[in-house]
């Protein structure tokens, strides 16, 4: 928060002796002058000769806070007060001393005193409230504030400084609204424009914080801070050579702002000329040879242009020159992340955070190693000592939402993402993480909220496209990934995955032709993919041509033995023929290939319950398989058929919980129908099967055409 200068009205005074008071008025003009050591000289003579005289300390307490000597302006006027305690403004400057002096609790007991002795003016609400947000107390802050508006409506620096206390408390629409009242009332205070970027920034709205930092600096060209959050809004929206000339103007003004040369390093290795990226920092080097924060940065950019090797070696030379910078082994760590050597990674994060034990960022480093070497536990208490040290990070609540998804503690997960979005509503990765992490809660439609988020966010960029449609693709949102594939083939034509895809899609929402015009024009540009021989095998099944979809299938586990959806395809199209041996060895070898194939689990246990004796591995299978996907609708459809085959009356409970977790899962409607109708109740069976039809489901057409007259 902006410090508050203290502009002092020294008051009248009355001298018990002709010397003493000419020295109080000789203070008073010498303080009037800013010749405030001067003053001070003439304060002190004047104790001298009249040491019981409670104003003359309260002058010589002012001169000193005009120096920012806390101290001394405490100690003076707490003399002043113990010789008249009730000098009202004693206690209030002695209030503004302790809030420059970094003691907030002590100011506020001090305007507390002041305040309950004379009716309170704004000003003293206004400097309470300042205090109290010194404090962290921003509820109460805001308060006092409420009550200065009242009383002063037009005093901008109440609206500025209630903006900021709400800023503080994560509410940045409502500071947004303060700094717009100020604004009107001072439309050249340069700091409540910067202070409104910092807020439009923290909710995503990178064009308005722009605009904002722009006329900060227009207001005040030597705000190095405001080119520097401008460029960080400006790379947010992959401005890259906009946010290079901000970086390079904020280090002109002041060299020193943390990581200023980190996040430039980035932009230059993103900006339109790449060339430029690597020469800054060569340029700097020939300048400079035994620079080793030099050294960090240029790694950074050779590994942000993909050249691990020569990051490696600025990292050494960096470290070499310098074994004392955290941030260079921190920075290391998560190269060697990178590189998949989680023990060298874990020795640099570990080196970093004895360096410096408050770097937050090494803690997240080494967390993510820790993950990777799966110590969950440690890896989730180092997330916690990095939030612990920087609470507004929110890189750092992301990384302990990871974990704690991978601990499957997912309504904590879920509220790290809420959190680390409420701090920074546009980062477009974080809703792609909470989307894959509310499908695992269960809740589909925030999951598909967020994955469409995510894309609307990062318009047009082929990465994240790509990834968020494959995890869409795995979470069947069918319908909803056809847009994603058709604008990722608009960009690369010749990605033969991208046509793989789609066609699954297609396949899936009834485009059976679209989808065998996508899987072949797959294999025509790649003839040895495997992947596109299994799914077309698979829409074959679907189509019933069984002769071609084993025909493919066989070729897709020639091109790769070790394809363990080849095998699933296969284990479904022979569980189609009933051929459930064979089905059954299948589904084994898949997972013996990928243990972490979910989906095969329950395909297992569907197919075990046609064998003899097989009926405890079915259980066993069903177990595991809801242990692994609790919020699975398939999984349930699949025991509910299971239940059906082995005779087990409870098949009804798995249909409805299936149609709970997903009441757009066709086949559980269809299967529900068909257990009612082995116990005579068509007409709410007829009720499942046109449910089921409606979504999709062409073979609830025959059930509705033999059971519903």
């Amino acid at each position: 928060m902006k410090t508050i200068l203290l502009v002092l009205f020294l008051l009248p005074f009355y001298a018990l002796a002709q010397n003493s008071e000419a020295l109080i008025q000789s203070g008073n003009a010498k303080a009037g002058e800013k010749n405030y050591t001067g003053a001070i000289a003439d304060f002190s003579r004047a104790i001298q000769l009249d040491g019981n005289n409670s104003r003359i300390y309260y002058y010589r307490a002012n001169a000193y806070s005009n120096l920012k000597d806390y101290r001394n302006a405490i100690s003076d006027f707490t003399r002043s007060i113990e010789l008249n305690p009730n000098y009202v403004m004693a206690w209030f400057y002695r209030g503004n001393a302790h809030a420059a002096n970094h003691e907030p609790t002590d100011a506020i007991d001090d305007f507390d005193h002041a305040m309950a002795m004379n009716t309170p003016t704004a000003e003293m609400y206004h400097y309470r409230a300042n205090a109290k947000s010194d404090a962290g107390d921003y509820d109460g802050a805001i308060a006092d504030f409420n009550t200065a508006i009242k009383m002063s409506p037009n005093n901008a620096d109440l609206y500025e400084y209630r903006g900021v206390a709400k800023a503080n408390q994560g509410n940045h629409q409502g500071a947004i609204a303060d700094y717009d009242v100020a604004a009107r009332l001072q439309p050249n205070n340069s700091d409540l424009v910067f202070y409104r970027a910092n807020s439009k920034a923290s909710l995503g709205d990178f064009p308005g914080a722009i605009a904002d930092y722009k006329r900060a600096t227009t207001l005040n060209p030597r705000n190095a801070d405001a080119f520097f959050y401008c460029a960080n809004a400006e790379a947010n929206l992959k401005q890259y050579d906009a946010a290079i000339a901000d970086f390079k103007t904020a280090i002109s003004i002041n060299p020193r702002l943390p990581n200023i040369y980190k996040y430039l390093a980035n932009a230059l290795s993103h900006g339109s000329n790449i060339g430029s990226a690597a020469s800054y920092f060569t340029d700097a080097l020939k300048r400079d040879p035994n620079n080793a924060e030099i050294y960090l940065y240029d790694g950074i950019v050779k590994n942000n242009l993909g050249d691990q090797d020569a990051a490696m070696t600025d990292f050494n030379k960096s470290i070499k020159l310098n074994p004392k910078n955290a941030d260079a082994y921190q920075t290391r760590a998560d190269l060697r992340y990178d590189l998949k050597d989680y023990d060298g990674a874990k020795g640099d994060a570990d080196t970093a955070i004895i360096l410096d034990p408050k770097n937050s960022y090494a803690y997240l480093s080494r967390a993510r190693v820790l993950l990777k070497l799966k110590d969950t536990v440690k890896a989730l208490a180092d997330a916690d000592q990095s939030i612990k040290i920087n609470p507004t990070n929110d890189y750092g609540l992301v990384v302990r939402g990871d974990i704690r998804t991978i601990m499957k503690k997912y309504p904590d997960a879920l509220a790290d993402y809420d959190k680390a979005l409420r701090i920074n509503s546009g980062n477009a990765e974080t809703y792609l993480k909470r989307g894959a992490a509310r499908l695992m809660a269960g809740d589909r439609t925030g999951s598909l909220q967020d994955y469409n988020k995510a894309l609307t966010m990062d318009k047009g960029n082929v990465s994240m496209y790509s990834r968020a449609g494959q995890e869409m693709l795995d979470a069947e949102f069918y319908a909803d990934v056809l847009p994603v594939y058709d604008f990722l083939l608009s960009k690369k034509p010749t990605e033969s995955g991208y046509y793989i895809n789609r066609g699954i899609a297609k396949q899936h929402t009834g485009n059976e032709q679209g989808a065998l015009t996508d899987f072949n024009h797959a294999i025509d540009m790649d003839a040895v993919s495997g992947k596109a021989l299994a799914q077309r095998a698979s829409l074959q099944l679907q189509l019933k041509n069984y002769d071609a979809s084993l025909q493919d299938v066989n070729k897709a586990l020639l091109i790769n033995e070790n394809d363990d959806e080849a095998y699933f395809i296969r284990g479904n199209l022979y569980l189609e023929k009933k051929d459930y041996r064979n089905a059954l060895s299948d589904y084994n070898t898949a997972l013996f290939i990928n243990l972490k194939n979910d989906k095969v689990v329950a395909s297992r246990g569907y197919v075990e319950s046609f064998l003899p004796d097989f009926k405890d591995r079915m259980n066993a299978d069903f177990a595991d398989a809801i242990k692994r996907q609790p919020n699975n609708a398939r999984v349930y459809d699949l025991r509910g058929q299971a239940k059906f085959n082995t005779r087990d009356l409870t098949a009804a409970q798995d249909f409805d919980k299936a149609i709970a977790l997903d009441a757009r899962y066709a086949p559980a409607y269809l299967h529900r129908g068909l257990l009612k109708v082995s116990g005579a109740n068509t007409s709410s069976a007829c009720a499942d099967f046109k449910k089921a039809f409606d979504l999709g489901m062409k073979e609830a057409q025959e059930q509705i055409r033999r059971y519903c007259k």
